[in-house]
């Protein structure tokens, strides 16, 4: 059972409003917990900004929701699987990459190309990030898409463990 109101009670400011009627719209995929989010406005709104900041980290859309996909199947989090799925098939994730995840053998199975996003992202939810790994992640996206797959994973992470806290996830 969800502990937080699926509507903030408080009246926002315009400006707040804006920005939870952004976070909150379906294509966020996360709008059950921003709608939860948002009982604190400061703290929604920095996370939605947070949010947006996942779009322009130069990963491709697809990289960012098999990273999503893997932390929501590695965390147990149901709500974070059940908003990314779609998101992952309409930016072209492959069933098998889907399916991979799904059955707990990704990245084994999966080709390199697809596997690694996979590999790095468990190994920065069990904090065991080896130099192999981040070298082959840097060779394929750079210092800076390194930086920027962690934080996804991170991000990712954060928001599944937000869902358990406010009952929007059974595990």
């Amino acid at each position: 059972m969800t502990r937080l109101p699926s509507t903030p009670e408080m009246k926002l400011s315009a400006e707040m409003q804006a920005r939870y009627e952004q976070a909150t719209k379906p294509r966020s995929g996360m709008s059950a917990t921003f709608q939860a989010l948002f009982a604190n406005p400061e703290v929604g709104s920095g996370l939605a900004g947070l949010h947006e900041v996942l779009g322009r980290t130069g990963l491709e859309p697809w990289v960012t929701l098999t990273v999503a996909l893997t932390v929501a199947h590695e965390r147990g989090s149901q709500a974070l699987w059940d908003s990314s799925v779609p998101l992952a098939r309409e930016a072209s994730v492959s069933d098998a990459v889907i399916d991979g995840i799904a059955a707990g053998t990704g990245p084994r199975g999966l080709l390199p190309k697809e596997g690694i996003w996979v590999h790095f992202a468990q190994e920065v939810l069990r904090d065991k990030m080896r130099d192999s790994t981040w070298q082959a992640t840097t060779h394929l996206v750079g210092d800076e898409g390194a930086v920027a797959l962690a934080f996804t994973a991170c991000y990712y992470d954060m928001m599944a463990r937000l869902n358990r806290t406010f009952g929007l996830d059974t595990a």
